[in-house]
């Protein structure tokens, strides 16, 4: 194996561990939120859907939300700050 494959293998296995990271991190302040949510895609995506708050959809892994079609990013401390207005 070449010496750029070995790189993009090793580039590669760095982004996995990191969105495992960010996703567990995230989570875990999701978890004490106390806000009503619903997992999918295999925890993918986290779907925020209560009459209190903004319909939005999180992504763990990498920090990123969306809502009425729009996109922001800064993780769950940041999301939490913004679904409570």
């Amino acid at each position: 194996m070449g010496d750029m494959a070995e790189y993009g293998h090793a580039m590669q296995a760095e982004r996995k561990r990191l969105h495992a990271e960010w996703r567990s991190k995230n989570m875990e302040v999701l978890a004490l939120c106390g806000i009503p949510y619903r997992i999918t895609n295999n925890g993918e995506s986290v779907i925020f859907r209560h009459p209190d708050y903004p319909e939005a959809d999180f992504f763990p892994s990498t920090g990123r939300w969306r809502s009425s079609g729009n996109t922001f990013s800064g993780g769950a401390e940041k999301f939490l700050k913004w679904m409570r207005g």
